[in-house]
């Protein structure tokens, strides 16, 4: 009985420091690059002949080019809205990247002069917060997103690339 104790013991002190120096060796930071496919629903907001507002809900993956880092298989809920007058629309938007732990990285998105139709638009991403072992995480991305044919009335498809710079800054 006293082995089984001191076995259990040792096994716990074991597993216990290996899960710190786990935790302890994750950068504290790096390059970002990657690709994020997602699929969502949107609704336009008509104010007028010439302009527009639309709202967005989008949910998708994230996939580093490196397979590792703080973003590489992350889940996605982006949210936001795009004002459109004559044709051109800006963009303003946030994404909640959450990790298989519940642990999450924020960014702020920002498009200026996207125009209507399937052509690339270009913005940037602006990493705000993060939550548990991202928490004091801080960065910034450049991405371009290419829209695809939905595939159901009502909703919309797209996959983004981005390349950037992330830091945890010690709170």
């Amino acid at each position: 009985m006293k082995k089984l104790l001191v076995v259990s013991i040792f096994s716990f002190v074991l597993l216990f420091n290996i899960g710190t120096v786990a935790y302890g060796e994750m950068p504290k930071e790096g390059n970002l690059a990657g690709t994020v496919t997602y699929a969502g629903t949107h609704k336009i907001i008509p104010l007028d002949k010439e302009n527009f507002v639309l709202t967005y809900e989008n949910f998708g993956v994230r996939v580093s080019d490196s397979k590792e880092g703080p973003l590489h298989g992350m889940s996605t809920h982006n949210i936001g809205i795009m004002y459109f007058e004559n044709g051109v629309g800006r963009l303003t938007g946030y994404i909640f990247n959450i990790d298989k732990d519940g642990d999450q990285i924020v960014m702020e998105l920002t498009e200026d002069a996207t125009k209507l139709g399937p052509n690339p638009t270009s913005g940037t991403a602006k990493i705000i917060g993060g939550t548990g072992k991202f928490k004091g995480i801080q960065g910034n991305m450049e991405y371009t997103r290419m829209n695809m044919r939905p595939a159901a009335e009502g909703t919309h498809q797209a996959i983004s690339r981005g390349t950037g710079t992330w830091k945890i800054v010690e709170p």
